[in-house]
């Protein structure tokens, strides 16, 4: 009986110094929480230090350890405690993202090593196979990121952010490119020209690390003259939240303008939307057109959702107006996708529609055009549409045209 007493009180004993431990090292858990939210660094870690010699085992303490020592830039001895969290807890709450941090702190091979390390643990997490892609990319393995960029699209569980990152993912994939596109337009009777008209383009494109360029050349038959336009458009991409486009162009012969600028400046922001803020400057025939342009994109799951304003020139004392809403659904690839076109309006900045908006800026049109692009292995694409604009024409009459378009990509 006597042994059996004694054994009860040491069971007892210990439960309550645990007991007391575990208040002990949760009174240092607030302690150091509260230094750490009042940036005394040096004092929090001296307190997580203190904790974790009580109970190793206590995560939160561990993370916010983690925490302190990232915020004084130690971070190799923050990858050891993380180390130690992936291998004990790696689906406790805030591990995965601490481990995140640590990712972006690294670079080239390390990166990729640690990245193939949380792949391990997590599996095929989308924001993990994400990065590993941007990572390829920033080695130079296009190819590869691009594999993995379309393998990780086609996921059911990516949300719209996931979706947009990797689309941007996949432009930059591609070093080199060539394509060339055909265009048709046929019109209705009641039009003084109604011969039909086609146009046919070229264009390489080559991207830098931080930049793609684009050279284009396109010739245009509409029955009573025809013409070359010479244009070269360069993509600049100053971080993951912000890229421009530029463009400039001359032409030979009487249907395009003589010269043309334009550019755009993209921002991307609340995740998975993108604003356009730019203008059009055309000069035709010793004449200047200025048209200013605004726009919004939202992706939203395998929706591209995009509305644009172009504002411009004045003509006649009429100011020239197209709005257009752009749509794509996506298929199992970013590139794989059907898209749909509505308008109203005709901006001078449509090479093949500019001279009705010199001619009649203030006449109505609306204009519908629908198409797919997909491609055939990693290497080629093609596009395919057709579409349809009704414009009144004078003696209160309305016409309409009809285009057919395709174009072939190859991407190497």
């Amino acid at each position: 009986m006597t042994k059996f007493k004694l054994l009860f009180f040491v069971c007892l004993f210990s439960s309550f110094v645990g007991h007391a431990q575990q208040l002990d090292t949760d009174k240092l858990y607030l302690q150091a929480l509260q230094e750490y939210r009042e940036a005394r660094y040096s004092e929090a870690l001296d307190l997580t230090k203190k904790g974790l010699e009580v109970a190793p085992d206590y995560h939160d303490i561990r993370i916010l350890k983690v925490r302190t020592l990232f915020a004084l830039q130690k971070f190799e001895a923050a990858g050891t405690d993380i180390d130690l969290l992936l291998a004990n807890a790696p689906d406790y709450e805030g591990v995965k993202s601490i481990a995140m941090q640590r990712l972006n702190q690294l670079k080239g091979d390390m990166a990729l090593k640690y990245n193939e390390n949380l792949l391990n643990i997590y599996g095929s997490d989308p924001d993990m196979m994400i990065y590993k892609a941007r990572l390829l990319l920033e080695n130079g393995r296009f190819e590869d990121a691009r594999v993995l960029a379309s393998e990780t699209y086609s996921a059911s569980n990516l949300d719209d952010g996931q979706r947009y990152a990797i689309q941007q993912i996949m432009n930059l994939t591609v070093k080199d490119a060539v394509q060339v596109t055909g265009q048709y337009i046929t019109f209705s009777d009641n039009y003084s020209r109604n011969n039909s008209w086609y146009a046919l383009s070229a264009e390489y494109q080559h991207n830098f690390p931080h930049l793609a360029l684009i050279g284009r050349a396109t010739y245009s038959d509409r029955s009573y003259n025809d013409g070359s336009l010479y244009e070269i458009e360069a993509y600049p991409i100053f971080s993951d939240k912000m890229y421009a486009f530029a463009n400039l162009g001359f032409s030979e012969g009487q249907i395009f303008p003589d010269y043309r600028a334009s550019a755009s400046l993209f921002y991307n922001f609340a995740t998975s939307l993108e604003a356009e803020a730019g203008f059009r400057s055309l000069f035709y025939n010793d004449n200047s057109y200025f048209t200013a342009i605004a726009g919004l994109t939202a992706y939203t799951g395998k929706f591209y959702l995009n509305a644009r304003a172009f504002i411009g020139p004045e003509r006649l004392e009429q100011m020239v107006q197209n709005y257009q809403f752009n749509v794509r659904y996506y298929l199992s690839t970013p590139e794989n996708y059907l898209f749909g076109r509505f308008g109203s309006g005709i901006s001078p900045d449509e090479p093949t529609l500019y001279t009705r908006a010199q001619e009649n800026p203030t006449l109505e049109a609306r204009y519908f055009n629908a198409g797919i692009n997909k491609t055939f292995g990693m290497h080629h694409v093609i596009s395919f549409s057709g579409g349809i604009l009704t414009e009144d024409l004078p003696r209160e009459e309305t016409g309409t045209q009809y285009t057919t378009s395709f174009s072939y990509r190859y991407k190497f």
